[in-house]
Formats: structure tokens, C-alpha cells, sequence
């Protein structure tokens, strides 16, 4: 993984049916094991604007395909976002648009709001455009999380282009394997290998085509500012500031460590702490500064208690957290909640 810069991060909402489709084919069990397994909180799946790593988010689609034998089972969570469709308000956004050629150039200039670490592009390749998604390369399988991509991309062109369209060919990431032949009886169009990202050709004509079956949407009901999201070091530098929304993530669980947040996002621990130090910081501070916001929001917006709070935060006792609460803030945490919780009406 090239780690030079920031650590590659996804929304949840890139999961799209993931969640829904394993556990209707295994178990809701099964679902909370794999993602458990996976290092993942069970909290991504009702709340898909969570930022997870992308290392993490590949190693559950390929988990998941192991557990069921089933090769194209990435395929099948792409084709289905049709009916459950993934992305969020980015996703909106791009849909809105008044032609494919739009949509395309939408979802590429903003898919910094959906992901950090990766990119989608258009590029004319002989007669055809390829719009292409890439990302970093990793040490483990991404076989199944390339092949969903080409889902939600085929999706959005036949919005314009029809039910029945398909590009005149697609590319994958990765090389050649032995099951290929059943994503290519699949998809029925001639599929290039181990390219640099995943796409899907598209004819030039067919960049000016409007909406196919949809009345149109105005943009106006969804404006740019609507697909921007804020983080806990949002004015930090890389890989700071996406290193803090793992940390934040990982505190769903009560987990802080540093072995396992370096273990989710396909690191090691001494490589990790080397690049933070590179710029400035150590990974307590990065825990500190998510477990102040987290405990903040529990305060004003929850009714657990302190001791409940500081165990989520993972804390081992009350008198640890309070202590922590007032160096941060100035106070102790029932009088922060006392201050600012909003008043509540009497029912």
C-alpha cells in the first residue's frame, strides 16, 4: 500500500447491499462475525456516512465471497445498488446531472467527498472514453471489491443510455485468475486484466445523452455543499487527519490500540508512528483528540452516564475519564453536560 500520503479511506456507503445480501445468504450472525473478523464496527451498517479503510472495506468483500464460494458475488453486490443504491449524497449528486458526459465529470471532481486514497478519471482510449476508478494497490485479494465497481458505474451510464446497455468493454485490476470465465459469461463483453484501475468504455456520442428513463432532477436540490462532510482534525495534515477517522471508528468499540488501528489499514505498528512523527504527531494525540470529540457528542446528545461513556471511550474506570475530560475541556463531564445539553421540555 503506498502510504506516502494519506491513509486510503472510504464511506461505508461504498459497501452498498454488502451487508444486506451476505446476510440474507448466510445469517445476521454470520454478518456481525464477518465484520467482526474484518475489524469493522456493526454501527458502518446503520450509519453508511462512517468513514472505514479501504484495506478493511476490501478484505470484507473478499471475506465474504470465501464464506459463500461464490466468484462473483462482488458482481452481485455492484448490479444490485440499482434497487439499494449505494454512495450517499455523493452518490445523489452525480445522478442529478442533465447528461452522462455530466454525471461522469460530477462524481470525478468530487470524489474526494466519497473517498481519500483513490480517484476516478476519463480518459479517451482510441475511439471510446474509459471512465476508470483506481485506488492504492494492496498486499491482499481485491478481486471482489474491483468487480463491484463496475456495477454502480454501468448503473449511472444506463440512467442515460438504457436498461439494457453495456460498455463495449470493461477492465479490472487485477490479473487473469482461474474462475475469470464466470465473470465473463456474467457480463458477456471482452474484459482486459490487470490494468490500472477498473472501468467500464464508453462511446463519445454517448457522453451527450440525457436521461433515459428518469424525469430530470434538478441540481439545485442538491448543492455541492450538500456532499461535504467535516472530520475530528479536519485542519490536520496527512496522515493525520485520515488516520483520526479510523481512530474514531474503532472507538464505536471501545478500541484504542494502536496494533489494531495499524492492522486494519494494512500497516505495521513502527511504520505507522514513523510517518506520524514525520509530521508532528504520535498516535496518542490522534487518540486523545478523537476520544475528546466522541465524548463531547455522548454528553450533549446521550443519556448514558459518565461511567458508561468513559467504558465506550475505553477507559478503564470514572476517575480516569474525568480526569481526561478536565484537562480537555476545564471541567468536569456532568458539568459540560449541564451546560451545553439542550434544555428539555417538560412532556
Amino acid at each position: 500500500m503506498d502510504f506516502r500520503g494519506s491513509i486510503a479511506l472510504a464511506r461505508a456507503s461504498g459497501l452498498g447491499p454488502l451487508p444486506r445480501i451476505f446476510g440474507e445468504r448466510t445469517s445476521e450472525r454470520q454478518l456481525w462475525r464477518a465484520l467482526e473478523q474484518a475489524g469493522l464496527p456493526v454501527d458502518i451498517v446503520s450509519d453508511p456516512n462512517l468513514p472505514i479503510p479501504t484495506y478493511a472495506m476490501v478484505g470484507l468483500f473478499e471475506r465474504c465471497a470465501r464464506l459463500l464460494g461464490d466468484r462473483t458475488f462482488g458482481l452481485d453486490v455492484g448490479f444490485a445498488m440499482e434497487t439499494d443504491w449505494g454512495y450517499g449524497t455523493w452518490g445523489q449528486y452525480g445522478w442529478r446531472s442533465a447528461t452522462l458526459g455530466e454525471a461522469i465529470q460530477r462524481y470525478n471532481r468530487t470524489v474526494w467527498a466519497h473517498t481519500v486514497g483513490g480517484g476516478i478519471d476519463l480518459l479517451q482510449h482510441q475511439n471510446s472514453w474509459l471512465w476508470r476508478s483506481f485506488g492504492p494497490s494492496f498486499s491482499r485479494s481485491s478481486i471482489q471489491h474491483a468487480d463491484h465497481l463496475l456495477g454502480p458505474m454501468i448503473i449511472v451510464a444506463r440512467r442515460y443510455l438504457g436498461k439494457d446497455w453495456m460498455p463495449e468493454w470493461v477492465e479490472v485490476s487485477y490479473p487473469r485468475d482461474p474462475q475469470a470465465h464466470l465473470l465473463e459469461d456474467r457480463l458477456q463483453v471482452p474484459i482486459l486484466f490487470d490494468r490500472r484501475g477498473t472501468g467500464i468504455a464508453i462511446r463519445s456520442e454517448d457522453l451527450q445523452a440525457g436521461p433515459f428513463r428518469h424525469a430530470l432532477l434538478s441540481a439545485d436540490d442538491l448543492p455541492l455543499r450538500a456532499v461535504l462532510a467535516e472530520g475530528v482534525l479536519q485542519a490536520a495534515e496527512e496522515p493525520a487527519r485520515s488516520l483520526s477517522a479510523i481512530v474514531a471508528l474503532r472507538l464505536l468499540d471501545g478500541h484504542t490500540d494502536i496494533e489494531g488501528t495499524a492492522r486494519l489499514v494494512g500497516i505495521g505498528v513502527q511504520g505507522l508512528q514513523r510517518r506520524l512523527r514525520e509530521r508532528g504527531y504520535t498516535y496518542r494525540e490522534i487518540v486523545e483528540a478523537a476520544r475528546r470529540e466522541r465524548a463531547m457528542s455522548l454528553l450533549r446528545e446521550t443519556d448514558l452516564s459518565v461511567l458508561e461513556i468513559a467504558l465506550t471511550l475505553g477507559y478503564q474506570d470514572h476517575a480516569s475519564f474525568t480526569r481526561a475530560f478536565r484537562h480537555w475541556v476545564g471541567c468536569a463531564p456532568t458539568a459540560y453536560r449541564f451546560r451545553y445539553r439542550p434544555t428539555r421540555k417538560a412532556g
